[in-house]
């Protein structure tokens, strides 16, 4: 039998939040610095300020984490003499900069706090970073053994934050219910994993039940009941489901369809800078259902989402065909794989919108289609290999053959 530690952080949610510094943050040190965004820093400045007067604990200074959670970033926070003297780092913003802070927590081995001064993901619980390249694309997932020692969630500035953040959390979130659900179906779990999965489905709920008045209230600027109970939802449940379900340091729980076509879509120019991760992660989720064959459940997705005014169609999302023709043209190979074939004998569906958008912008890349999945029949990893051999061949060689292929067919007699 393996002997393991689970820990997920605590946290204090309220208008007055910040009050429980000292008696949270005391048995770690006196000196603290802040680290975050710019907004972020000058939101939750004063009330910082305030909550450590008189407590023993100071703020050395406040730090802005650079922009963007990259490894150059976090290196460039290590050398100045702030944070190398500080007893604990106070990681404030969202996602980004938090993320940013816990590669800095990790090569000092300093403790980290989270102030989430939005609610749109789960970052200021979870024990992962999400790191990025120079060039803004998606680098590498990175986790870490022990996640914040607590989280202060100050309704009041999250309600007064600018309202597409919460927006963008709730669709976030809810697509931690259904990648975890569908990646988790049909196996035996340990009791971590079975736990994480469990808690999942409060990702969904109360999305639906206190999304849209959340949505109104952060507007007026309320630190409602429903604005704090979708808040929890989006930083606690879905970063505790996260630990639990990714203690073991992969992803094969934690993500999904949804979230590969977010960091799929990174690789288009200045993309993550022009789009919230948790809004295209929304419009994923409803790819993952339909790849599940969950239609109506889908269909029930798409009207909530009308109703919080998240995407429900591809051009909602904002990806032209001009950028999907740009984003292919470096390549030397191309595979389109679809789940359903067609009639008009120029390929599947897919495989027909990707070559036209291709031949419009006058893009050659050598293209061949795999149809997938027929009759219902499981697609191994052995023929996804299969289709990279393929493709290795023909940009050798340049030499397509057949454009039109399928996977997994049975041969008569098989």
């Amino acid at each position: 039998m393996e002997n393991y530690s689970v820990q997920v952080p605590t946290y204090t949610v309220g208008p007055e939040a910040y009050r429980q510094i000292e008696k949270q943050c005391h048995i770690y040190g006196k000196k603290a610095v802040v680290v975050g965004g710019k907004k972020a820093m000058a939101a939750a400045k004063d009330k910082l300020l305030a909550a450590v007067k008189d407590t023993g604990i100071e703020i050395l200074d406040f730090v802005w984490f650079g922009g963007e959670c990259t490894f150059n970033n976090a290196k460039k926070l290590e050398q100045l003499e702030a944070v190398r003297q500080a007893d604990m780092i106070f990681a404030v913003g969202g996602g980004k900069a938090i993320d940013t802070c816990k590669l800095v927590s990790i090569d000092f081995e300093k403790p980290y706090f989270s102030f989430p001064t939005i609610a749109s993901n789960c970052a200021p619980t979870s024990a992962v970073s999400i790191v990025y390249n120079e060039d803004g694309t998606f680098c590498k997932f990175v986790h870490f053994l022990e996640p914040a020692k607590h989280v202060f969630i100050n309704t009041e500035i999250i309600a007064n934050a600018p309202k597409e953040y919460l927006w963008a959390g709730i669709g976030d979130t809810y697509a931690k219910y259904y990648e975890v659900s569908i990646s988790a179906r049909g196996e035996k779990l340990e009791h971590f994993k079975a736990m994480g999965v469990q808690l999942s489905r409060m990702c969904m709920e109360a999305m639906v039940e206190h999304g849209a008045q959340a949505l109104k209230d952060n507007e007026q600027g309320v630190a409602s009941y429903a604005l704090e109970q979708v808040a929890l939802d989006i930083i606690i449940t879905a970063g505790w489901v996260s630990l639990l379900v990714a203690r073991e340091h992969t992803m094969d729980y934690n993500g999904g369809v949804a979230h590969a076509f977010f960091y799929g879509l990174c690789n288009l120019p200045g993309f993550d800078e022009d789009h919230l991760h948790g809004v295209v992660v929304g419009f994923g989720v409803l790819l993952l259902l339909m790849i599940d064959g969950k239609e109506e459940e889908c269909q029930k997705l798409i009207a909530f989402n009308k109703t919080v005014g998240l995407p429900a169609k591809l051009s909602e999302v904002g990806v032209t065909v001009e950028e999907v023709a740009k984003s292919l043209s470096h390549l030397k190979a191309i595979a389109v794989l679809d789940k359903a074939t067609s009639v008009n004998g120029a390929g599947a569906p897919l495989f027909t919108d990707v070559t036209s958008s291709m031949y419009t912008q006058n893009v050659h890349v050598p293209t061949v289609n795999y149809v997938y999945g027929i009759g219902g029949r499981d697609t191994t990893t052995k023929e996804i290999a299969s289709v990279y051999a393929d493709l290795e061949k023909i940009a050798q060689t340049g030499d397509i053959q057949n454009p039109y292929r399928y996977l997994g067919l049975r041969r008569r007699g098989e």
